[in-house]
């Protein structure tokens, strides 16, 4: 048996459970180019590859590392050396990538075999049992459901601290002063420097910057960059996950999801390193809780519905947004200061913090109304902790409510969530405190906008009854005005004149 390793299956643990005869890893290029896919995100997927190949070999195992334009290539040439070999592939997470790989090791005339995913913390099966017949999920359930099940966090068949989270001590916004500790940087290896000039060679005109690529691409520089954030950056991670800070990308967050996703971490090690640092004492239990519920409860949360309800879940808009992506997501000059400074990051790293992705990127996309699936292939592209499984839930089930799987309502915010969240509307050419006039933050009027034109959806939700109150204490007159307003800034954004 040979088993074949995926860019997001780089974990040493499995490999040796699995014990296959040899190990097969491919470098596909098209997979790259279907979206354009971040130059950063393409260095980290083919420096982490070959290093993990390299550590195989090191270890006694067999290799096999083909690079290929496409997967039908890469594979034909594995079976013209082993015709008729069985390839084993722990279950992709994406939907449909095992049907399609299935049919390809078919067609060149080999067997293909599936085998359970160990990178989850959840089974489907167990998913499958604890999930039932809900048609809606709610995540304070699920997660209520992961910490009895893991024993995490729980004393007694209780909540350590009385409580399952402490939400309420983590919406602090830092003193204009303040600096937050930086996270670890890694130096590029004569490999990732290889991956670089790949890059270089293979990949052009896609929407990200190559220069000043730093991310962790092996199990080592993964749990170096593990420690520095239980260290250096686990204590506020709390209070300030939400913030959104002009003169920090990085605030508290930990900065693993790539490392993780790729396999280099098992989301299990990465808990429970964080629990022995908290029982020595010192760490806030908000700070603590609020980490773990990000990894045992929203990313396997995600993943699961997202394996349950695929193809739906990509293809749905129900709130029929049809409008094109507008050119500032491309990076084209805004003078939203908010917007700008998240999409920037975003094309130097391929990376921005959860609150800028879903309260400014994809809360401005909502208001404006982009069609999600063009959206959502923009996220794709963009981030280096893009998949497939990652983005259809966050971005069309969260980021901008074009299904009622994730969210009872959307997530959707005038500027006045930013300014409370951040200091950018301090130096922007905007005023946040106006809805009207040349000077008035767009997000102002869109935000009304979009609430008076979904309406008829909107209105009997409970938590957002008492806004159509507010407009309706406005003239018809004021909102005919707002609603023009609205109109007039989505023309201007789309010729990208603001």
């Amino acid at each position: 048996m040979t088993l074949w390793v995926l860019g997001d299956q780089l974990n040493h643990a499995a490999v040796r459970q699995l014990a296959p005869k040899r190990v097969l890893l491919v470098e596909a290029y098209e997979l790259g180019r279907t979206p354009p896919m971040h130059p950063q995100k393409l260095v980290l997927f083919f420096s982490a590859m070959r290093h993990f190949a390299q550590e195989l070999r090191e270890l006694g195992w067999e290799v096999i590392y083909l690079q290929a334009e496409t997967l039908e290539e890469a594979l034909a040439r594995f079976f013209e050396v082993y015709p008729g070999e069985t390839l084993a592939q722990m279950r992709p997470a994406d939907y449909g990538f095992a049907e399609r790989v299935q049919a390809m090791v078919e067609r060149a005339e080999g067997r293909y075999r599936s085998l359970p995913n160990p990178l989850w913390l959840l089974q489907p099966e167990e998913f499958d049992r604890w999930a039932g017949s809900r048609k809606t999920y709610r995540l304070e359930y699920f997660y209520r459901f992961m910490r009895q099940r893991t024993g995490y966090l729980m004393q007694g068949g209780q909540p350590v601290g009385g409580a399952w989270n402490y939400d309420a001590e983590n919406r602090k916004t830092p003193p204009p002063s303040y600096r937050p500790p930086p996270p670890l940087r890694f130096v590029p290896d004569a490999l990732t420097r290889q991956a670089i000039q790949t890059v270089q060679e293979k990949f052009t005109g896609h929407f990200g910057a190559l220069e000043g690529f730093d991310w962790p691409v092996t199990r080592q520089e993964a749990l170096q960059a593990l420690e520095d954030f239980v260290q250096q950056r686990l204590a506020q991670f709390g209070p300030y996950q939400d913030a959104l800070l002009e003169q920090s990308w990085s605030m508290h967050h930990s900065l693993l999801s790539p490392a993780i996703n790729l396999g280099l971490l098992h989301p299990k090690e990465v808990v429970e390193r964080v629990l022995a640092e908290y029982e020595k004492g010192g760490l806030p239990l908000a700070s603590v809780e609020g980490f773990v519920r990000q990894v045992i409860g929203w990313r396997e949360y995600i993943y699961h519905i997202y394996r349950r309800e695929m193809p739906a879940l990509a293809n749905a808009n129900q709130l029929q947004a049809h409008r094109p992506l507008p050119p500032l997501f491309w990076g084209a000059p805004t003078r939203m200061r908010c917007l700008s400074t998240v999409i920037e990051r975003v094309r130097q790293r391929g990376y921005a913090h959860h609150i800028e992705r879903l309260m400014v990127l994809a809360n401005f996309a909502l208001l404006f109304g982009v069609n999600p699936q063009e959206l959502n292939a923009w996220f794709v592209a963009a981030f280096v902790d893009s998949a497939d499984w990652v983005m259809v839930p966050n971005v069309l089930g969260m980021g901008v409510f074009a299904s009622p799987v994730l969210s009872s309502k959307p997530y959707a915010a005038s500027g006045k969530y930013i300014a409370r969240m951040g200091n950018h509307c301090k130096h922007c050419g905007f005023r946040v405190e106006e809805t009207q006039g040349e000077r008035a933050c767009p997000f102002n009027s869109l935000y009304w906008d979009f609430m008076a034109q979904h309406r008829a959806l909107l209105e009997a939700n409970p938590r957002l009854g008492v806004l159509y109150k507010t407009w309706e204490k406005r003239s018809s007159k004021d909102q005919a005005a707002v609603r023009h307003q609205a109109q007039q800034w989505r023309q201007r954004i789309d010729l990208g004149e603001i």
